[in-house]
């Protein structure tokens, strides 16, 4: 790589007519400056050296954002551009000295409750416009995934390991109907690195997401997108019997239809058709009449209720809880959020030996009809064969750790004083100062995989 950089600084010499050829050297850091990418804000090296990051090899995508002086904020959208730098497929590294691939416009803001209120590493949700005076959106493959124009940028900064949401994704792609696809990057704004972000795909509607009917019935029916979060956080809650009644918590929002074009029939029907459900379930003889399982796909529920066991979520079915149907179709959830996930919650420290699901808002009911519980159980016995094997989660580990490579000293090199910041409410302080390293954090995250596993292979045993 060295002496093809070599033979292209030379060649840019030569045809200064064509290229402007102005290059420095800072330690081993070589920046180009080029006019090829209109807007592109070289790396600042300066502040890369401070970090001890001179060097600048990596196997990831490299993201950078342009704000145009702009402050980025949380309620409102800043069209930025963006370049990336992605020799996918190649051998060769992604260095800082390549010109970016590609350039877009986007609309950016910044995302999460407790992420956006307490962390330094903040979390972007990202949307592909036409032009930086436009914001008709378009449809990008973002690091060679599936077309769309929304994207959430996660940065790992809770999670020490960098691997917790990776890992959930990557696991329900492997029995879920859907689960978001996801791609390593390091991202720098304004010139200034970032560290490791996780490129992820949002629960939404299109042809390489959900591909849900974009049409409705003039009865109102329609295909539908609901989230379940806290209280207040969009305008208009759902009038649901489980809010209603107070037989669940938090409220429902309809996330698709969007609210700004959903038609008061529409809302009206999907209000209806997940109060029938609620209305089935938290009836006296929900057990005995089964009715509550014409409304959802009780497969797609029990993998689920197995996926967020197994990674110890507090939250699923309560906060971040996303459930979606086609058109007249059976109800189907798609699982969100593990930054908390294996004993790394933030609020209070989780027991290996705990059921997490049994007090939340529909499992609550779910887990007491012995019919489920008998699918939970073989399930989760086929899935200790094959997607939670032991050799399984070990080879997803090892690969995220290899793909990562050097990004893991880098991303650490800005974020490491986090290591020594108790960032876990109520914590016992015995907890958080051993995690003092990449290496134990993830010693951590592999021993409470394999007591989880040794928790609920005991738990869910078929008789």
């Amino acid at each position: 790589m060295k002496y093809k950089l070599i033979a292209f600084i030379l060649s840019a010499i030569v045809m200064a007519s064509v290229v402007v050829g102005n290059y420095y050297k800072q330690d081993e850091v070589i920046i180009e400056e080029t006019t090829e990418v209109e807007h592109f804000i070289k790396p600042d090296t300066d502040y890369l050296k401070t970090k001890g990051l001179s060097v600048f090899e990596t196997n990831l995508p490299i993201i950078y954002i342009n704000t145009n002086d702009q402050e980025i904020v949380k309620n409102s959208k800043v069209p930025v551009y963006m370049q990336i730098t992605n020799n996918e497929g190649n051998e060769e590294f992604n260095l800082i000295s390549n010109i970016p691939d590609e350039e877009y416009s986007c609309l950016i803001n910044y995302r999460g409750a407790s992420s956006y209120s307490q962390f330094d590493k903040k979390q972007y949700r990202i949307n592909f416009i036409k032009n930086i005076d436009s914001d008709k959106e378009i449809n990008v493959p973002f690091m060679g995934m599936g077309e769309d124009s929304s994207w959430v940028l996660n940065g790992p900064y809770l999670d020490k390991t960098l691997m917790r949401n990776k890992l959930m994704y990557d696991l329900g792609k492997e029995i879920l109907a859907w689960s978001s696809d996801s791609r390593y990057c390091e991202l720098f704004i304004d010139g200034k690195y970032q560290g490791v972000y996780l490129a992820i795909e949002p629960i939404s509607n299109g042809t390489c997401r959900l591909r849900l009917s974009k049409f409705g019935l003039l009865s109102g029916a329609t295909s539908f997108i609901v989230k379940r979060d806290r209280v207040g956080t969009e305008l208009d809650a759902l009038d649901n019997f489980g809010t209603i009644a107070g037989k669940t918590v938090n409220e429902l929002y309809l996330t698709y239809p969007s609210p700004a074009k959903v038609t008061d029939s529409e809302q009206k029907w999907v209000e209806n058709r997940i109060s029938n459900f609620e209305k089935a379930l938290y009836s006296d003889n929900y057990i005995k009449s089964g009715d509550y399982r014409n409304y959802i796909d009780v497969n797609n529920f029990v993998d689920y209720y197995i996926l967020n066991e197994f990674a110890m979520n507090h939250d699923a079915g309560n906060l971040s809880t996303y459930v979606y149907a086609e058109l007249n179709g059976q109800m189907l959830l798609a699982i969100w959020d593990f930054n908390n996930g294996f004993d790394n919650y933030q609020w209070f420290r989780s027991d290996i030996s705990e059921l997490f699901l049994a007090e939340n808002a529909w499992f609550d009911r779910l887990v007491q009809d012995p019919y489920f519980m008998d699918k939970v159980r073989k399930r989760y016995t086929e899935l200790r064969q094959s997607t939670l094997s032991d050799e399984n989660i070990a080879q997803h580990l090892e690969e995220y750790q290899n793909t990562l490579g050097d990004a893991i000293d880098r991303n650490f090199g800005v974020w490491g004083y986090s290591f020594y910041i108790d960032m876990l409410t109520n914590s016992d302080s015995v907890r958080r100062t051993h995690i003092t390293s990449y290496e134990i954090a993830v010693n951590q995250l592999e021993d409470t995989i394999e007591r989880r596993l040794k928790f609920l292979d005991k738990e869910f045993a078929t008789e």
